[in-house]
């Protein structure tokens, strides 16, 4: 009978906990090394109060780790928003019975952020995909996926809740077929046009001359308010943008960047190099405000031009 260790650091992972250990099949949760922020301290919380077993992991020494797995008798391992990449005694431990969950169509978005990725460029529908862990990262061979649509409002925490609710079918369709003996690997391909590396401060900050409408409106939507939320620049001050949307323009001749237009009703519109975008909801040290209300506090008018890129201050 599979007995599963769950490595994750994230509250995102608790459908497919709940699953495992309402059906008998937890043993313990498997836990990061390092800082631990409000989410994985949210986690821990809510393991102590349902009794679960934890246990540490450490970058340093896994001979603890495999000791107390052998201890509890696990034989399987489940990965999902884990920090680490495991080592290779752990993978022989496991003897090909860790898997981990990708919330990609593998080999596509390989990497740290990939719901992030797939919403800044636009994609309609993503894989979760069940995969063997390999001293490669995201490039083992997969057992099984499903299809979630992407809803072209969703932001990137609806989208991982979204991944989240969608965990226990996967995994308990994975179980199943192994169960029958019905589950048939298949291997990736080696290489991918698209991928998901970690975001650096530089990618947050909108360039108006390089970026399109639909690109602008895909990076905000991603970062949201997220800690990758994309950035503004005016005036060598920095804001966050939340939320914006396409408006139709016919102007030409102008600048990307420009404000074109400012109105209590229509709201703050910036031309774009193939059209325009409203910035409907702007973060600042003060508060967040509306498109309007924020030109109004901080002195914008039309005609004005945003700044490009993330500037010297920033390494550009």
């Amino acid at each position: 009978m599979q007995q599963y260790a769950v490595f994750t650091g994230s509250c995102l992972c608790l459908p497919v906990i709940e699953h495992l250990n309402r059906t008998g099949l937890l043993k313990c949760v498997v836990l990061p090394d390092g800082e631990p922020n409000s989410d994985l301290i949210q986690l821990q919380h809510w393991l102590k109060q349902q009794q679960i077993e934890t246990l540490n992991y450490s970058k340093q020494d896994d001979k603890t780790l495999i000791s107390n797995l052998d201890r509890l008798q696990v034989n399987s391992g489940l990965i999902y928003l884990f920090r680490h990449k495991v080592t290779s005694t752990l993978i022989q431990y496991f003897d090909h019975s860790l898997v981990n969950i990708h919330p990609s169509p593998l080999p596509n978005y390989r990497g740290p952020q990939p719901l992030y990725w797939q919403i800044r460029n636009g994609e309609t529908s993503t894989k979760l995909t069940l995969h063997k862990v390999t001293e490669e990262l995201d490039s083992g061979d997969i057992g099984c996926s499903i299809e979630i649509d992407i809803h072209p409002f969703e932001t990137i925490k609806c989208l991982h809740q979204k991944v989240a609710q969608a965990l226990p079918y996967l995994v308990s369709h994975y179980i199943q077929l192994a169960q029958e003996n019905n589950l048939t690997w298949e291997k990736q391909p080696v290489t991918s046009n698209k991928y998901a590396p970690l975001v650096t401060q530089k990618d947050l900050f909108i360039d108006w001359y390089k970026q399109r409408s639909c690109e602008i409106v895909n990076m905000v939507r991603a970062g949201n308010a997220d800690v990758t939320c994309a950035m503004l620049r005016f005036r060598q001050s920095v804001f966050q943008l939340i939320q914006a949307s396409q408006v139709d323009c016919s102007i030409s001749g102008v600048k990307p960047g420009t404000i074109i237009q400012l109105d209590k009703n229509v709201g703050l519109v910036v031309k774009t190099r193939d059209g325009a975008i409203k910035l409907e909801i702007i973060g600042a040290q003060q508060g967040y405000f509306d498109g309007y209300r924020f030109a109004l506090l901080f002195g914008l008018d039309p005609g004005m031009e945003l700044e490009s890129g993330a500037g010297d201050d920033f390494g550009s």
